[in-house]
């Protein structure tokens, strides 16, 4: 379980990494399991209280931005805000994501949002970023709240300005250099995350990585090996590697389960969604090496058809894509929801069910001998949330830097100066408005 603290107390990150493709093992056919739907999968993690921020106005409001802590068992990372928009709400699990199943998904200026990232803090320290701009003497502080500003005008689009003079000489050198970069891999992952056939060698299942190597292992019955594409039985893989689940012919129905681990330091420039789909979007700043596992399932049947299942939130459709695949001998009808589709064999069929941003769906697989459910939330767009709180300040978990964010059912309960950099505004703002930069600064 996550333990959480909003006041900026001991926050504990299981970094568990599972895709899509988890399932009970068991000897039958029959295939049951929960899995949440995102093709990369992701760390999982719950937020903590701000590391260094200072005040960024932000077109008419004032926030308060910077980086935030995620922990685990002691190593510190940090995160950014990307999400300007939404509430965040205290307690929510976050787990890590691609691009394109985030609030980066149809944001053209995403790849400068890596780039700033990787030029600016924690990758460089306040001492290096000051000699780059010609600013002596730059903080922690106005260095987070420097980056983030420049974070949010290309993620939310917005005229977001630090305070302080210096911070915001940062947010204009980071802005005016920006370019485009490519999207970081994930720590781990396996894909597909579910093969299906008859005996013999099932996949390819290819691992991606960002650590330097992983452990493998399979579990099920006997006589069924992982083996790599010559057949030889491994317990290793590198990023790239292609698995097989190595099944003797004649073997009965049955199941397997892939398991691979390795620590890794997570990629600057992960994005950490919600997985309610309840809270503001995230990404990764600053990094350190955690444990992360991934998980693939191989099915298998000497005749008949042979069922497999996966899904994938598809932003640009406002859906999740699920991926039928008929690995036997005979069709396979099964039921997506309430949709009926039947797949021929060895054929691979993908329905898109339409979801609405920002709420949870659930989303089963039935047929003949198999159960599958996928669980999630879309969070496709930065401008989804339904207003930005004008909140009264309240007490802050430091003498310099505020508690998380707090947004409840009444409209009476306070919102404190937002988590991830502030992403809830404090003043009058109650839409945010594009505008062109303001050359006012304050020191």
């Amino acid at each position: 379980m996550l333990g959480f603290s909003a006041r900026g107390g001991a926050v504990r990150v299981a970094a568990g990494l599972l895709t899509a493709g988890v399932f009970a093992l068991g000897s039958s056919p029959a295939v049951a399991g929960t899995a949440h739907a995102d093709q990369d999968g992701g760390a999982t993690a719950v937020l903590g209280g701000f590391l260094h921020a200072g005040k960024v106005d932000v077109d008419g409001g004032v926030a308060y931005g910077g980086t935030v802590a995620l922990q685990d068992g002691g190593r510190q990372l940090a995160v950014y805000c990307i999400d300007l928009h939404h509430d965040t709400q205290d307690g929510v699990q976050y787990r890590e994501t691609g691009w394109a199943q985030s609030t980066l998904s149809q944001n053209p200026d995403r790849g400068k949002i890596q780039w700033i990232l990787q030029h600016s803090y924690p990758v460089l320290s306040p001492s290096v970023l000051g000699g780059d701009i010609g600013v002596p003497g730059l903080t922690d502080d106005q260095a987070a709240a420097g980056t983030q500003a420049a974070i949010w005008h290309y993620s939310d689009h917005v005229d977001a300005q630090p305070e302080n003079h210096d911070a915001a000489e940062l947010t204009a050198w980071l802005e005016q250099h920006a370019q485009d970069t490519a999207e970081p891999a994930p720590s781990l992952a396996l894909s597909p995350a579910s093969v299906a056939g008859r005996s013999g060698m099932l996949g390819p299942v290819t691992v991606t990585t960002s650590g330097s190597s992983v452990d493998v292992a399979l579990s099920g019955p006997a006589g069924v090996k992982l083996v790599d594409g010559a057949g030889k039985p491994v317990t290793g893989a590198v990023n790239g590697e292609k698995l097989y689940v190595d099944v003797p012919k004649g073997a009965a129905a049955g199941s397997a389960e892939l398991d691979a681990s390795t620590t890794t330091a997570l990629p600057v420039g992960r994005a950490f969604k919600a997985v309610d789909g309840s809270s503001q979007t995230m990404i990764l700043a600053g990094t350190a090496p955690v444990s992360v596992t991934a998980s693939a399932q191989a099915q298998w049947a000497p005749q008949g058809s042979v069922p497999a299942a996966s899904a994938e939130e598809n932003c640009g459709q406002g859906g999740v894509d699920v991926t039928l695949t008929n690995g036997g001998d005979q069709p396979w009808t099964a039921k997506v929801g309430a949709t009926s589709v039947t797949v021929a064999p060895g054929a691979t069929r993908t329905v898109l069910v339409k979801e609405k941003e920002g709420q949870k769906y659930t989303i089963t697989v039935t047929g003949p001998n198999f159960s599958r459910t996928f669980t999630g939330a879309l969070t496709c767009r930065p401008t989804g949330g339904s207003h930005l709180p004008s909140p009264a300040p309240t007490p802050s978990s430091s003498p310099s830097h505020p508690p998380l964010a707090e947004t409840g059912a009444s409209s009476a309960t306070p919102v404190i100066a937002g988590v991830g950099a502030g992403c809830v505004l404090l003043g009058g703002a109650a839409v945010l408005v594009v505008r062109k930069r303001r050359g006012r600064h304050t020191a």
